[in-house]
């Protein structure tokens, strides 16, 4: 059994047109099929996007904003800092 399907598609006229002024005979359907193999990765990682989108409202509305912990991380780094160098 062939892992290769024929199917009939419709194109507007100047899509066509240019699809065979540009792309060779034989390699057309290869052109074609990655091209939409690319627009289905696309499509995906969008889709994938939205889910976490939505995944990120969820927490946000059940948990709130959680608050920056830079100002912490940078005191402790400095209490480290100031053990290491025999400061305190």
């Amino acid at each position: 059994m062939s892992d290769t399907v024929r199917i009939s598609l419709v194109f507007p006229r100047w899509l066509w047109e240019e699809v065979k002024r540009l792309v060779p005979s034989g390699e057309r359907s290869r052109m074609i099929a990655e091209a939409t193999a690319r627009e289905l990765r696309r499509r995906r990682r969008l889709e994938t996007i939205e889910r976490l989108q939505r995944l990120q409202a969820e927490l946000r509305e059940k948990y709130g904003q959680i608050p920056s912990c830079v100002e912490d991380i940078r005191q402790l780094r400095e209490e480290r800092d100031a053990e290491v160098s025999g400061l305190r």
